[in-house]
């Protein structure tokens, strides 16, 4: 029987590497400059951070869940998108959504943030402290590409690129509905009118391990670019706090996806 929880994650990203979210567009001598927001200042992705995520989610499904692997493939495989139509839903299907399954969590862009107070709500004194960061927030780096055939540098292939530098920290949020069968074993008794104190769903233990495996976001990964962490800060369920404590514990006892019922 499934159950259909109201989730808020807010989590931040500390980078402890220059990284690169590249806007495809090249401005004056720089080739490939960095998304910024409409007040100049770099953000990333939620496009980007849900897809890194969810390849984060499916590594884990195929681990435990190994008999499945057809059920948690590529959502870009036409088999599996056929396969979609039998009604079975994998965790993953039900936090990011399918081809047949609207996934009702909603991810927003990381913004910069300096103090991180989720329940501060002066924007403009925020937007002050950060204008201090605002010019040098970036730094440039100039590179040549390197011919694989050959192992040379490609002729004519200099290029510059700008990348966020490095300690520069992102507050983002995670909110919706996530619908999926609660984890029986890790059932507790109690309540607390204010302290979430029920069960995990599959799903949401699946996420929350899915958050923990986040260390590198971006481009140029290979060169060691995008390294970084992802803290979960604060957590409500159906408008409940899930303490950190709690969901902590959740996650020692991940060996419970294995009797995730895909039917």
């Amino acid at each position: 029987m499934t159950r259909n929880d109201r989730i808020q994650i807010h989590y931040k990203l500390t980078f402890a590497a220059p990284f690169h979210f590249g806007t495809g567009i090249s401005a004056g001598l720089i080739d490939r400059t960095v998304i910024r927001d409409s007040g100049g200042y770099l953000y990333v992705p939620a496009s980007t951070f849900k897809g890194v995520l969810r390849e984060h989610c499916e590594q884990l499904c195929r681990f435990y869940l190994p008999n499945r692997q057809v059920a948690i493939a590529s959502p870009h495989n036409a088999y599996v998108a056929l396969a979609d139509f039998s009604g079975a839903l994998t965790p993953v299907s039900r936090i990011f959504g399918s081809h047949v399954y609207p996934g009702r969590l909603r991810f927003d862009d990381a913004e910069q943030s300096d103090h991180l107070s989720y329940e501060s709500s002066d924007a403009e004194n925020e937007r002050v402290e950060k204008g201090k960061y605002k010019a040098i927030q970036t730094s440039i780096s100039t590179q040549v590409r390197i011919d694989r055939l050959t192992g040379t540098a490609a002729s004519e292939a200099l290029y510059t690129s700008e990348f966020g530098i490095r300690d520069l920290v992102f507050a983002g949020t995670i909110n919706g509905w996530l619908e999926c069968t609660p984890v029986e074993a890790l059932a507790v008794t109690g309540k607390d009118e204010t302290t979430y104190t029920g069960t995990p769903t599959y799903s949401l233990l699946l996420l929350f391990a899915g958050l923990q495996l986040i260390e590198r976001l971006g481009g140029n990964k290979s060169t060691g670019k995008g390294q970084c962490t992802c803290s979960i800060m604060t957590v409500t369920i159906n408008k409940r706090i899930c303490t950190e404590e709690q969901w902590q514990f959740w996650l020692e006892h991940l060996d419970v996806l294995t009797a995730y019922p895909l039917a």
